[in-house]
C-alpha cells in the first residue's frame, strides 16, 4: 500500500505531473503495477513515463519529486499553400549601393514560355490530437484546402496540383487564386512617325527602343519603354515604366491609371492614378493620386508644378536661379467643390425621396379608408413605387461618392512635403488651399498643415 504521505502533483496547465513517494512499511517495497494504479487514482492517466516509475520502484527513490508524466503532443499539421516559380512581388526599381535608383533594370513584365512550371500546390496536412496528463484531448488545428488556381493560359491537366503555362506570354497573379498567362505586344525597335506612329493594344506593351515626337501609344495594362520618350502621347491603364525618361519639349504627355516610374521627366505633362517615382522632374506639370517621390543623388524638382494627394518627398527643390517651382499636396480645390456638389445632390435626393414617400402614404390611406383604389390612383401608386426605387438607388450611389470623397479628404490631411536637401528661394509650398513662398534658401525641411497653417520643421538626417 502506498504511504499516505506520498502525493501526485499536477501542473496548473496539466501538461506535466510529478510523483513524491514516501518509504513503504519496513521490509516491503513498491511494485510498478501498484504505482501505476496510484497514479491513475490521482488523475494521471496519460503520458506516463513508465521507465521512471520502474526506476523509482527498483532504486527505491523516496522523499523527492520525480517528473513522472508529460502531455502527449499531437502532430501540428500545416495549412495548404502554393509554391510559385515566379516573383509575386510588386515591381520596384533597384536601389544601387550609392543610393541612386536604377530604373533601367526594372521590369513590369515577367515572361514565361509554354510548358513552364508556374506553381505547385502543397495540400494541407491535418494534425493529430494530443492529450494532457489527465487524459483530456488537445484537439489539433483543422486546415481547409485553398481554392484551386483559375485563369487563362494555364493548365493542370496532368497533375491537378501542378500548374503549367499553356502558352508563352506574361504572367499575371492577383495574389489570391487567379493566375493567367496573357499576350504581350512587343516592338523590337523604336516608334517614330513613319513606323508605329500609333500603338494601341488592350494588354501590356513593351517598346525596346525610343518613342519619338508625334507618336501615340495606348496600352490597356502596363507600358514599358526601354529608350527615351520625346514629345509623344502615352497612356496606360496600369503602370508605366520609362527606363530612360521623357524629354517632352512642352508637348509630351503621360497618363497612367497606376504608378509611373521613370529616370527623368523634362518639359512634360504627367498624370498618375497612383505614385510617381523619378530621379529628376524639370519644368513639368506632374500630378499623382498618391505620392510623388524623387530619388537618387539629385532627387530634384525644379520648375513647373507638382501635385500629389498624399505627399511629396524629394532631395532638392528649385535651383540657384530661383526658378519658380510649385509643390502642392493634399486636396485640390476641385475635389472640395466635388464634395460640396455631391453633398447637395445627396440632400436633394433625400428630399425627393421624402416627397415620394409622402405621396404614397396619402394613396395608401385612401385604400385603407375605402378598401380599394381607382385605376388612376393604383397606376399613380405604381409610378411612385418605381420612382422611389430609382431615387433610392441614386441615393445609395451618391452616399458612396460622398463617403469616398470624405475618406480621401481625411487621408490627405496627413500629407506632407519632405525635402531632404536644399530648398531654394522661389519655391512655392502649398497644402490644400494654403500657400507659402520660400523667400530665402534653406534646407532639410518638412512642411505640414496645422490648423490650416503651413508649418515648416527641420528634418534630422
Amino acid at each position: 500500500m502506498v504511504n499516505v504521505k506520498s502525493y501526485v502533483r499536477i501542473a496548473e496547465d496539466k501538461k506535466e505531473a510529478w510523483l513524491y513517494l514516501c518509504a513503504p512499511e519496513e521490509g516491503t517495497r513498491y511494485e510498478k503495477p501498484e504505482i501505476m494504479r496510484y497514479l491513475q487514482l490521482n488523475g494521471v492517466v496519460a503520458g506516463i513515463n513508465e521507465s521512471h516509475v520502474a526506476a523509482m520502484c527498483k532504486k527505491q527513490i523516496y522523499d523527492r519529486e520525480v517528473k513522472i508524466a508529460s502531455s502527449e503532443k499531437g502532430e501540428p499539421g500545416s495549412a495548404g499553400h502554393f509554391e510559385f516559380f515566379f516573383s509575386t512581388e510588386k515591381p520596384r526599381p533597384e536601389i544601387r549601393k550609392d543610393g541612386t535608383v536604377d530604373y533601367r533594370s526594372m521590369s513590369l513584365v515577367q515572361n514565361v514560355e509554354e510548358g513552364q512550371l508556374l506553381a505547385v500546390y502543397h495540400p494541407a496536412i491535418q494534425g493529430t490530437s494530443g492529450r494532457d496528463v489527465t487524459g483530456a484531448v488537445e484537439k489539433a488545428n483543422t486546415y481547409k484546402e485553398l481554392r484551386p488556381l483559375t485563369g487563362k493560359g494555364i493548365s493542370n491537366e496532368e497533375d491537378p496540383n501542378k500548374y503549367y503555362a499553356a502558352k508563352s506570354g506574361k504572367i499575371e497573379y492577383d495574389g489570391v487564386s487567379k493566375l493567367s498567362v496573357v499576350e504581350v505586344y512587343e516592338i523590337q525597335g523604336g516608334c517614330d512617325y513613319a513606323n508605329n506612329a500609333l500603338v494601341d493594344f488592350n494588354g501590356d506593351v513593351i517598346i525596346h527602343g525610343n518613342v519619338e515626337a508625334g507618336v501615340t501609344v495606348r496600352a490597356g495594362k502596363s507600358l514599358t519603354v526601354e529608350g527615351v520618350v520625346e514629345s509623344a502621347n502615352i497612356s496606360a491603364g496600369g503602370t508605366v515604366c520609362l527606363k530612360r525618361g521623357m524629354q517632352g519639349a512642352g508637348k509630351g504627355e503621360i497618363v497612367a491609371g497606376g504608378d509611373i516610374f521613370t529616370e527623368f521627366i523634362e518639359y512634360a505633362n504627367v498624370s498618375a492614378g497612383g505614385t510617381v517615382q523619378s530621379n529628376v522632374i524639370l519644368n513639368s506639370k506632374v500630378t499623382a493620386g498618391d505620392q510623388i517621390t524623387l530619388t537618387g543623388k539629385k532627387g530634384l524638382i525644379a520648375g513647373g508644378y507638382v501635385h500629389a494627394m498624399m505627399g511629396v518627398k524629394c532631395q532638392n527643390a528649385g535651383n540657384q536661379s530661383e526658378i519658380k517651382t510649385g509643390i502642392h499636396v493634399g486636396v485640390m480645390p476641385e475635389i472640395m467643390e466635388q464634395r460640396i456638389a455631391m453633398n447637395e445632390e445627396y440632400t436633394r435626393l433625400n428630399q425627393e425621396l421624402d416627397e415620394v414617400a409622402a405621396g404614397m402614404a396619402k394613396i395608401l390611406r385612401v385604400r385603407q379608408q375605402t378598401g380599394e383604389l381607382s385605376e388612376q390612383l393604383q397606376a399613380h401608386l405604381d409610378d411612385l413605387k418605381k420612382k422611389k426605387s430609382d431615387i433610392y438607388i441614386k441615393c445609395i450611389r451618391a452616399k458612396k461618392q460622398v463617403d469616398d470623397l470624405e475618406k480621401i479628404i481625411l487621408k490627405s490631411r496627413e500629407a506632407k512635403i519632405r525635402i531632404s536637401g536644399n530648398v531654394h528661394k522661389g519655391t512655392v509650398i502649398s497644402i490644400d488651399d494654403n500657400r507659402m513662398v520660400i523667400n530665402r534658401d534653406t534646407s532639410f525641411m518638412e512642411y505640414s498643415s496645422q490648423n490650416g497653417v503651413i508649418v515648416g520643421t527641420v528634418v534630422v538626417i
